[in-house]
């Protein structure tokens, strides 16, 4: 486990577990951005690697951390040149993930943890969406392998009287956008972006890693997507955010997204958002299909 310094068992500000893996991601930007983030707050942090992250992410370390935040993309063989795989997980490792929520435990999902645990469609619904690597299942419907694109694209605030939002203007970033289902149901939307979702811009991206480059396959035709980039949700008991941006150094070191993931951080670790959470809990279905 590498982390920030935490030094004393009398620190009382808080403590953010950071998971990454199973994708790669500009290590050095993306933990220098927690790194600033942290120490302008007062927050000490830790970061763990999947697969070993997933023994801290169980029901027992419910509370350790006040905030987990997610960059990982767990369950997935992923390969150029060769078809996307779903990799578990084991019964033992959603129930874990289950409890986890249950016990109410604040995370932040950050951009690829959308594709994580294809093989399990209850992680979709922990999150509020998916991103597929490949056509899969969600909800009793069959869905399309999503798509994605580089774009420079502005992200307004549609709920600034959330905490989340507060202090953060519209912004600006280049960053890899999806062309992917969001449960719109049930999460509360917080940031919408202005570019053309016109799935025709869009990669299909089970194109993209089977052939190893695109052969010109788009999203044409595909159901429309949703232009939410950032939303809240409740999983189990616990209070969930999630951040589409986040591909790489530009985001990272854009100093409103800073603020918006700091302000995210905070918020799924705040009594207010627990107690929410606690009090409208959602069930979050086992690898079997089950809600008990």
């Amino acid at each position: 486990m590498s982390s920030g310094p935490i030094e004393s068992a009398r620190f009382h500000g808080k403590r953010v577990l950071v998971v990454t893996g199973g994708h790669r991601v500009d290590l050095d930007g993306f933990l220098g951005m927690v790194e600033a983030i942290c120490a302008d707050r007062g927050w000490v942090w830790a970061h763990l690697t999947q697969p070993a992250a997933q023994r801290w992410l169980r029901p027992e370390h419910a509370g350790q951390w006040d905030a987990v935040l997610c960059h990982d993309l767990p369950g997935l063989a992923l390969k150029r040149g060769t078809p996307p795989r779903p990799e578990g997980p084991t019964p033992d490792v959603a129930d874990a993930l289950r409890g986890l929520l249950n016990r109410g435990q604040g995370i932040v999902a950050l951009h690829h943890a959308l594709a994580g645990w294809p093989g399990w469609e209850g992680w979709a619904e922990a999150l509020g969406g998916r991103f597929l690597y490949a056509p899969g299942q969600l909800r009793g419907r069959q869905w399309p392998a999503s798509g994605y694109r580089m774009a420079t694209h502005t992200i307004d605030v549609i709920a600034p009287e959330h905490p989340i939002c507060a202090g953060v203007e519209s912004f600006t970033v280049d960053d890899e956008l999806y062309y992917a289902p969001v449960f719109e149901d049930r999460v509360t939307p917080l940031l919408r972006s202005r570019a053309d979702f016109g799935g025709a811009s869009f990669l299909d991206t089970y194109d993209v890693v089977c052939h190893g480059e695109s052969t010109g396959q788009t999203c044409a035709g595909q159901p429309a997507t949703s232009d939410l980039v950032g939303w809240t949700t409740t999983a189990g008991r616990s209070p969930i955010a999630v951040l589409q941006p986040g591909d790489g150094p530009a985001t990272f070191s854009q100093p409103m997204f800073r603020l918006l993931l700091g302000n995210a951080l905070a918020w799924v670790s705040s009594a207010a958002a627990h107690a929410a959470a606690a009090a409208d809990p959602h069930p979050i279905p086992s690898i079997t299909g089950s809600d008990a």
